[in-house]
């Protein structure tokens, strides 16, 4: 049975690098841990059941399957009139399957990568409801942050009323409860890393409060993120803050957190997404040791940060990062092995041999993907954690099962 936002919430509670458990025997930070997040896509069947595997393989391990939006419109199909729903429904009972077969005990589902209309986009009509409650956002926003990002041109501030009062704005919100309702995810991730500061805070509360009040999913973790964490294709342009330009963002991070209601954040640290095997970044753990210890002080609480682009870290910051996303590894280990299958049987496959072309094709790409899962689990320290996490939940969340 997959975890409920509720059940995940207790995963962070134990992962939560700032208990003091997480200091662990081996000195200074040795029991830190970090969730591993596979993203799956089609074809399902080939990712999910491997994922499901490895977290089942004995004792147990932690693990967030999740999709992206555009993984669940190409599930979804075109001739559907929301894709992205049509493919939550199929995504949803798909993963309900393999948890079941796999007997997988602490598995949770995640949406990733929900992304926000372009801004500035159209706009709506003037002097309309929309455009009234658009304005009291974005003033709202603006007076709590003011501290931290200062002015901002009034010229500026209508265009962002315009983007929060425009029907693609109000589409996207109907889209983005829909994909909820119908996957249920545990975790939910909202992508802002287009707009402008002050947009930022004033949409992520408004979408937080849409999802919490309007959809009545209180425990649903909801992700949301400052500033661009980087996309396939896209050249790095980091630059690491140091000194007082560090401790103002820090200071930034926490007060959007604390405004919007966030439970978990992503903000860049120096990753990009689809990274070559090649292609390796060095984590900026200075940011992340500065960032997430403001946030705890600012917030009261453990707010996880979420790592996008995890298959082209140089290493893994342990507990700093709460949530590692891994997509391209998984794709590259299980096209690596049907590549290899198919050039050791390439005469018998032209030739229309059955058992060449059969499932065992795709067996050997279920297997190298369950053992890839293995290796990001190892990585992050949570292979086999399945007895600590039991004991920590009965201990602190006994109504997770």
């Amino acid at each position: 049975m997959l975890l409920d936002g509720a059940g995940l919430r207790g995963v962070f509670a134990w992962q939560n690098p700032f208990r003091p458990a997480a200091e662990g025997p081996g000195g200074a930070r040795s029991g830190r841990v970090t969730i591993l997040a596979a993203n799956a896509s089609f074809p399902l069947d080939v990712e999910l059941k491997a994922f499901c595997r490895a977290a089942a393989e004995p004792p147990g391990s932690p693990l967030i399957i999740q999709y992206s939006y555009n993984s669940l419109c190409l599930l979804g199909g075109r001739t559907a009139h929301l894709p992205a729903q049509a493919g939550a429904f199929h995504a949803a009972l798909v993963l309900d399957h393999y948890v079941e077969e796999s007997g997988a005990r602490y598995v949770a589902v995640a949406l990733d990568h929900f992304r926000v209309p372009p801004y500035p986009g159209p706009g709506g009509q003037a002097g309309s409801l929309a455009r009234r409650t658009a304005r009291a956002a974005v003033d709202d926003a603006l007076e709590a942050s003011r501290a931290v990002l200062g002015k901002v041109p009034d010229r500026e501030l209508e265009s962002y009323v315009t983007y929060l009062s425009s029907p693609a704005y109000a589409e996207f919100r109907r889209e983005f409860g829909a994909v909820l309702s119908a996957l249920g995810p545990a975790w939910a991730m909202i992508d802002t890393e287009r707009l402008p500061p002050v947009l930022d805070f004033a949409l992520t509360r408004d979408m937080i409060d849409f999802v919490r009040k309007d959809l009545g999913l209180i425990e649903t973790m909801v992700e949301a993120e400052y500033g661009a964490t980087g996309s396939a294709g896209e050249s790095l342009d980091y630059v690491p803050l140091r000194g007082e330009a560090l401790e103002r963002f820090a200071d930034e991070v926490a007060c959007f957190v604390t405004y919007t209601g966030a439970d978990a954040v992503s903000y860049p640290i120096g990753m990009g997404h689809g990274a070559p095997r090649a292609q390796r970044h060095d984590p900026d753990s200075e940011r992340l040791e500065a960032v997430q210890s403001r946030l705890l002080r600012a917030a009261g609480r453990y707010v996880p940060f979420c790592q996008h682009g995890g298959t082209g870290a140089a290493r893994l910051a342990l507990g700093l990062v709460g949530k590692n996303n891994v997509n391209t590894h998984f794709l590259v280990a299980g096209a690596d092995a049907l590549a290899d299958k198919v050039l050791a049987e390439l005469d018998r496959i032209r030739a229309g041999a059955k058992d060449a072309c059969g499932p065992g094709l795709y067996g050997a790409a279920v297997e190298a993907i369950q053992a890839a899962a293995v290796d990001k689990l190892k990585e992050a320290r949570t292979y086999g954690t399945g007895p600590a996490l039991a004991e920590f939940l009965s201990n602190h969340h006994p109504d997770v099962t």
